[in-house]
């Protein structure tokens, strides 16, 4: 079994198992993109001790969009802790731009992901 680290002291943030998880049983393509996409994008979350937070992602795989929602914790004084990863498909991705739960690509991340090949 390999060891699985659950800790990014580096990078500020803190992965669950459950996020993990589902990682490894996506194409090994789409989990790399999707895990830079969310490496780039999220930063500065509001710490919110009450609840978790939903947020939709969008890739690009094979010229196709893969959809997807991100959960993650963040409480005051603590990193980021991405909690779980599901994909979902655009209706569902969708709602969460009119709910403004979305995340939002950075300058940064078109520049890389547009210059990252797989």
């Amino acid at each position: 079994m390999d060891i699985i680290p659950r800790f990014i002291k580096d990078r500020g943030y803190d992965i669950e198992d459950d996020f993990l998880i589902t990682l490894q049983e996506m194409d090994k393509d789409i989990a790399l993109k999707i895990a830079v996409y969310i490496e780039d994008n999220i930063r500065n979350i509001k710490p919110n001790n009450i609840t978790t937070y939903v947020l939709g992602g969008v890739i690009h795989h094979n010229k196709k969009p893969i959809t997807f929602a991100l959960e993650l914790l963040k409480l005051k004084g603590t990193y980021i802790t991405l909690t779980d990863l599901t994909l979902i498909d655009m209706n569902e991705y969708l709602d969460l731009i009119c709910l403004n739960s979305y995340i939002k690509p950075s300058t940064i991340s078109k520049n890389a992901i547009s210059n990252y090949k797989i």
